[in-house]
């Protein structure tokens, strides 16, 4: 700026005095809005409803926010989904508690993984490996959605048999503690059909306590060649602890259907034999009392002529025909008959137990059998 400017400016008039006052403060009142007028037409309602764009957010930041504990075991999962599903989680981590420890006794690491993996799936699936100690979990972590699903899948006997049937009753066996549902490893076993003679040959076979023996050899289903072959399962559980196990003979026997078994062998066994395993059995007078009624039902129930007095007789003394097994042929057996009715000749415990050694050097061979159901005779 030059001189001459500059005293320009300083012979400018000075600006009036004025107060210095607010809008609110002026003398004329307030010049402020007092915001007093209607305000309904301001109104407006939000573009976007937050609930979609908080699953929005949720879904792209998925955070494993939840410490879950199992024994000296950590896992982390969603908080907010694992409450969705769980009514038992819903009632622990309120606060917005970030840990929850769950008892061993209760429920297992399997289990556990896999309810983890099942609320992080879209679509829910189920596997069919350790599905008991998923059930185990659900029932312990109240999830009434998961819980029904496996149901689901266990009612489809068709889908959920023979050896995966097995295995999930040696699951529930050992949650029996875990599961409300009593017998639920018994109903398993009752889904053996050909699986059976594969699982004669185990050694968890000769494992399984004795109520299991009973439930499976009691059991309908089971497929065999002819019912020999269910008694000789029998003896060999009784005779691999005979010290321990002589005791269950009475609770064992009535589930064999002796009234099937070749007269020729039935009568046989009132004598001692060339087996030596069958003769510490054949020795109780238990089972020789056993073998007696055997014999004279068998004697009646081949007698029938068709007459009415045979049926008069029937219904008098309250009997009822004894149910065949499914029949199945093995071509790997030797001694196994073609058809039902066919006659081959007799076998011998010791050529049962060769079946089975061929039975645990053929993997999955049972796998190719049909069963085949026939009426009684």
């Amino acid at each position: 700026m030059s001189d001459s400017d500059s005293s320009d400016l300083e012979k400018l008039a000075l600006e009036p005095s004025m107060p210095l006052l607010a809008l609110s403060e002026f003398y004329g009142g307030n010049q402020l809005p007092t915001w007093n007028m209607p305000s309904g037409e301001f109104l407006l309602r939000k573009s976007v409803s937050v609930a979609p764009m908080l699953l929005k957010i949720w879904q792209q930041n998925d955070a494993q926010d939840l410490l879950i504990k199992l024994g000296t075991r950590q896992m982390q999962c969603n908080r907010l989904r694992l409450m969705c599903h769980s009514k038992y989680a819903s009632r622990a981590l309120t606060g917005g508690r970030r840990e929850l420890e769950l008892p061993e006794d209760r429920v297992t690491w399997p289990g556990l993984e896999r309810v983890c993996r099942w609320i992080r799936q879209p679509e829910a699936l189920l596997e069919r490996r350790h599905i008991m100690m998923l059930l185990a979990a659900a029932i312990f972590l109240e999830m009434d959605g998961l819980v029904n699903q496996i149901w689901y899948c266990l009612d489809l006997a068709l889908q959920f048999h023979d050896d995966q049937a097995f295995v999930a009753s040696q699951e529930a066996l050992g949650l029996r503690s875990n599961l409300p549902y009593t017998g639920l490893d018994r109903s398993m076993l009752r889904r053996i059909e050909c699986f059976f003679l594969t699982l004669v040959a185990s050694v968890e076979f000769v494992q399984l306590p004795v109520d299991h023996i009973c439930c499976l050899l009691g059991s309908e289903r089971i497929a065999a060649n002819s019912e020999k072959e269910v008694f000789f399962a029998a003896i060999r559980w009784l005779t691999h602890d005979w010290p321990t196990r002589a005791k269950h003979v009475l609770a064992i026997m009535p589930n064999i259907r002796l009234v099937l078994l070749p007269p020729d062998f039935l009568l046989a066994l009132h004598e001692p034999t060339d087996e030596e395993l069958l003769n510490v059995i054949i020795a109780l007078p238990d089972f020789q009392q056993i073998l007696s009624e055997a014999c004279s039902d068998q004697t009646f129930l081949y007698s029938d002529d068709g007459t009415q007095s045979y049926s008069y007789l029937f219904d008098s003394f309250e009997m009822s025909l004894p149910v065949r097994r499914p029949f199945i042929c093995h071509d790997l057996c030797s001694y196994h008959r073609q058809f039902s009715d066919e006659f081959i000749g007799d076998f011998s415990y010791k050529q049962f137990l060769s079946y089975l050694r061929v039975l645990q050097n053929e993997r999955n061979s049972w796998k190719l059998l049909r069963s085949e159901q026939f009426p009684w005779r």
